[in-house]
C-alpha cells in the first residue's frame, strides 16, 4: 500500500500499487455510463457529463425508477434490484457486441449509483469502475453525529414510503460543506426517493451484496472527507475490498458531484482513467 499527498490536500491511498510508468499516448475513448444516487437525477450529473464530454467521452445517464419525472407509485414499489435492472439494461445498450469494434464501457457511480456500479462490475466486464462517495455493499452504518437527522424520516424508511428529508437536513448532511448559494440552487432540484431503497441499504439486504471476487476490472474510489452519509472508515473498507486506489478530498461533502467541486474532483479521476485505459491497450 502506498500513501500520497498532493496539491489542494487531495490524498491518495493505493491498495494495489502499480509502480510501472507509462509514457503519454493517445487513448481510445470508451463510452461512460454515469449512475446517479439517492435524491438524484441525470441533470444533476451535468457538471460531470460536461467535463467528460469536453475530454472526448460519450456519456450516458439513465434515470432510476420514479425519480424523473417523479412518480410516487413507482417509488413505493422500487427497491435496489429495480434500480439495478435499469443500470444493467443501460450498460448492455452501450456495450459492443462480442467480436465488434469498440471498448467496454466505463462505469462511474455516485452514492447509491456507486453501489449499482459495484453490482454491475460483478456481472459484466466494464473497462473500469469509478466510485464517487459510494454506498457500500452490505449495511450502510449511520454516523452518530447525524442520527438526529435520521429520526424524522425513519417512519417512511421503515414503511418503504417515498420521502425527501427536510431542507435543514439536506443542508447539514449531504450538502453540508457546499457554499450556501449552491445549496440554494440544488435544493429544489433534488428528487424524492424510495424509502424501500433506504431500508435495504440500512439493513444490508441481499440486494446490496456484492462478491468482490467477481469484480475484476480496475476500481477507483473517490471519497469526501466531510461525508456525513458514508463514514470515512466505510470508504476505506470499500477501497481495500477491491484493492483500489482511493482519492480523498478532505473538505468536500457527500455531494461530491457538485459543480463547485468538479474542477477539484474530476481531473484526478480523468488522469487515473486514462492511465488505466492505456495500460489495458498495451
Amino acid at each position: 500500500m502506498r500513501y500520497f499527498n498532493s496539491k489542494r490536500d487531495l490524498q491518495f491511498t493505493d491498495y494495489h500499487a502499480d509502480s510501472s510508468h507509462t509514457e503519454p499516448m493517445a487513448v481510445d475513448k470508451p463510452p461512460i455510463l454515469l449512475l446517479h444516487g439517492v435524491f438524484g437525477r441525470p441533470s444533476l450529473l451535468r457538471p460531470w457529463t460536461d467535463f467528460l464530454t469536453a475530454a472526448g467521452y460519450s456519456c450516458h445517464t439513465p434515470t432510476l425508477p420514479g425519480r424523473d419525472p417523479a412518480d410516487e407509485q413507482v417509488l413505493r414499489r422500487t427497491g435496489i434490484a429495480d434500480c439495478f435492472e435499469v443500470a444493467l439494461r443501460a450498460f448492455d445498450d452501450i456495450d459492443p457486441e462480442p467480436g465488434t469494434p469498440g471498448h467496454k464501457p466505463v462505469v462511474i457511480g455516485h452514492s447509491m449509483g456507486g453501489l449499482l456500479g459495484q453490482k454491475l462490475a460483478a456481472v459484466r466486464d466494464p473497462a473500469a469502475l469509478v466510485l464517487l462517495a459510494s454506498i457500500p455493499p452490505g449495511v450502510l452504518w449511520p454516523q452518530p453525529k447525524v442520527m438526529h437527522n435520521l429520526l424524522p424520516v425513519l417512519p417512511a424508511i421503515l414503511a418503504g414510503r417515498p420521502m425527501l428529508p427536510s431542507e435543514r437536513t439536506m443542508r447539514s448532511v449531504p450538502l453540508n460543506t457546499l457554499p450556501r448559494a449552491e445549496q440554494d440552487a440544488l435544493l429544489p432540484r433534488l428528487a424524492r426517493d424510495s424509502g424501500r431503497v433506504f431500508r435495504e441499504m440500512s439493513m444490508g439486504a441481499g440486494s446490496t451484496r456484492v462478491d468482490p471476487e467477481h469484480v475484476r476490472c480496475p476500481v477507483l474510489c473517490v471519497s469526501a472527507g466531510e461525508d456525513r452519509n458514508v463514514a470515512p472508515w466505510i470508504s476505506r473498507r470499500i477501497a481495500r475490498r477491491y484493492r483500489a486506489q482511493q482519492q480523498v478530498h478532505p473538505g468536500l461533502p457527500h455531494w461530491i458531484i457538485a459543480e463547485s467541486a468538479v474542477d477539484q474532483v474530476a481531473p484526478p479521476v480523468l488522469n487515473w482513467l486514462e492511465r488505466t485505459l492505456r495500460r489495458a491497450e498495451r
